[in-house]
């Protein structure tokens, strides 16, 4: 019995009306996720829309809301999948006629399962360098961080709270490291505001500190635009020697909140999330070509040194042409200050994309290749074959 029920499951999951359901679904998602985005923005509809497992999208109508509950793009590609690997493989009786379909579906996996890796396990940035500047980290486009570290020292070990502990505005008691003098207690977090002194025609959402609160403020479409702002408080664990101290984060500051406690001077910054990289990245000479006649950037290139160690590495760095090392990529992305006058220094930005699977779309490729070469040689020989043995009928 139970061997009869996992034969029903393995034909429903390998089936093609499976794999046509879920193509629907896709199409219906990359239609309407494609129209939203004009009013919430590509960051906030990736997310709601292809990285999620279910949803519900509303058809605004004059007099009310429809509600259609939708499955979300990320549960889509799971079960459209699954039902390529059990049809495709598991489901293939597996012979000297179809071994080609076997490989190319194999290929298909692989490249299916590519997607699955970057979106669980990507990370994306920026680095932004001035000529002669040297970096070795590169920072996130959406993702925020409460960062603490102490003042005054030649080494410094940064303590980090990620945006995940804290976006909601509960409030959230953290003790970054034991071998600190204090907690921090963080809450009222917001997901966009602006930072103003207080006067008398506005009421802040967050509590007024030192002459200043927080006002929040509608998500921008575009989530780079987004400036969150939190009040955090320093609890001293020795309470007898410090008062505990409170403050206002915004996004927007440009100085991180210091205070002193147990005669140690400490900084908390909110700002945008750091990730380390394995070299480090010299900007050596940014160079711009302009259309004839006008100031409209025709190509840019960056020419960098690239730092392994000891090592040095000359790379040049071209809008089609990025380096590739470590399993980072970074591509040649931008450039500023875009009100520059000619003649004035320049900045080079560069798009940053931490993938371990960037690789595996080309291996699929090959593995798809080879598959169809095999099965189209296979009916190219079959056919030959049949053919030959009617002109020997027609011969005879």
């Amino acid at each position: 019995m139970r061997g009869t029920h996992a034969k029903q499951v393995l034909e429903f999951l390998g089936s093609q009306k499976l794999a046509t359901v879920m193509m629907t679904f896709l199409l219906i998602l990359t239609f309407l996720g494609t129209l939203e985005q004009a009013e919430h923005g590509l960051y906030q509809v990736q997310k709601m829309y292809f990285e999620s497992w279910g949803l519900v999208h509303f058809f605004d109508l004059s007099f009310m809301q429809i509600p259609l509950p939708l499955p979300g793009g990320l549960l889509c590609m799971i079960i459209f999948t699954l039902n390529l690997l059990v049809g495709g493989i598991l489901r293939l009786q597996i012979n000297k006629r179809n071994y080609g379909i076997f490989i190319i579906h194999v290929g298909i996996a692989v490249m299916m399962s590519a997607g699955l890796v970057k979106l669980v396990a990507s990370e994306d940035g920026f680095l932004r360098l001035w000529e002669s500047q040297v970096s070795s980290e590169y920072i996130s486009h959406h993702e925020w961080e409460v960062a603490v570290f102490e003042t005054g020292q030649s080494q410094v070990e940064e303590h980090r709270i990620a945006q995940d502990r804290w976006q909601a505005g509960a409030r959230v008691i953290i003790d970054p490291t034991p071998g600190l003098p204090f907690e921090l207690e963080i809450s009222g977090a917001l997901d966009n505001c602006s930072a103003l002194p207080i006067g008398p025609n506005w009421n802040p959402s967050s509590p007024a500190i030192g002459g200043w609160g927080l006002l929040e403020q509608p998500r921008a479409a575009e989530n780079e635009q987004n400036l969150p702002g939190l009040v955090i408080e320093m609890k001293p664990k020795d309470s007898s020697d410090d008062r505990s101290q409170k403050a206002l984060l915004w996004g927007g500051q440009n100085y991180p909140w210091t205070f002193t406690v147990a005669d140690r001077s400490f900084a908390v910054a909110l700002r945008k999330v750091r990730h380390s990289m394995p070299f480090s990245i010299r900007l050596d000479n940014f160079e711009k070509v302009d259309h004839p006649g006008i100031a409209t950037a025709k190509e840019y290139r960056s020419d960098v040194t690239q730092r392994t160690g000891q090592d040095d590495r000359r790379v040049r760095i071209e809008m089609n042409d990025p380096l590739r090392d470590k399993g980072l990529i970074l591509f040649q992305s931008s450039w500023g200050p875009q009100n520059a006058a000619p003649g004035d220094e320049l900045f080079s930005v560069f798009s940053v994309v931490r993938n371990p699977s960037d690789h595996w779309p080309l291996y699929s490729c090959i593995v798809i290749a080879i598959g169809m070469l095999i099965t189209f040689v296979k009916k190219f020989l079959s056919y030959s074959k049949r053919q030959a043995e009617k002109m020997k009928e027609v011969a005879r």
